[in-house]
């Protein structure tokens, strides 16, 4: 029973610092969280991001937070995490042959949110996009803009057009502006659009 007694102490001694570094872990791991939950909570509040690219952001960078956690923990405590890697390994792998097929839906949720940083053109201004290797000019009037595309109208003899442009495109290619004193900035509209959303779920929730 002493010898019971004596290793289960001599054990303890042995792991309580990495018992306490595994709680001061867990805890920065939380307080990390919290705070990049709150910056983009902040930023979607202010226009500069979609709510959708906010949700899609902090869900990402939650489970990053949660592994990074876990293997930090296994390899405290002695535990091989070779294996871990290994399979992880093969997993980005496989994200990286499904980042081929997707990459464009990345590149134009990144392009959202350049847009709304640089501000290349106004909601409601008149834009030509133009290709001159290629000739082609799209034009028309900016209505909308989402995390994929956005909208223009093109006046087509009388018959409006609804045009889809990726969001990627305005960073490809040249783009010509008129601009017009009736006008809102890309930053407003993204920051009214939120608000409406916003009420919207309110209205459904108190139903």
């Amino acid at each position: 029973m002493n010898d019971l007694l004596s290793d289960a102490q001599t054990a303890l001694n042995t792991e309580l610092p990495n018992l306490l570094i595994g709680v001061l872990v867990l805890f920065m791991a939380g307080v990390v969280n919290k705070l990049l939950s709150r910056g983009l909570n902040k930023v979607a509040e202010r226009g500069y991001i979609h709510e959708q690219l906010r949700i899609t952001t902090s869900f990402t960078l939650r489970w990053i937070i949660i592994l990074i956690t876990i293997i930090s923990l296994m390899g405290l405590f002695g535990l091989s995490v070779s294996s871990i890697w290994a399979a992880f390994s093969a997993l980005f792998v496989l994200l990286g042959i499904g980042f081929v097929a997707v990459w464009s839906v990345l590149s134009n949720m990144l392009c959202s949110v350049l847009l709304v940083i640089f501000a290349p053109f106004r909601m409601g201004e008149e834009i030509e996009i133009q290709d001159p290797a290629a000739s082609i000019i799209i034009s028309g009037k900016v209505v909308s803009i989402n995390l994929m595309h956005t909208t223009l109208i093109h006046d087509n003899d009388g018959q409006e057009e609804i045009i889809k442009v990726p969001n990627n495109f305005f960073f490809q290619k040249y783009v010509r502006r008129v601009p017009n004193k009736r006008t809102i900035s890309i930053k407003r509209y993204m920051a009214e659009q939120h608000e409406t959303a916003v009420t919207e779920q309110e209205q459904k929730d108190s139903v």
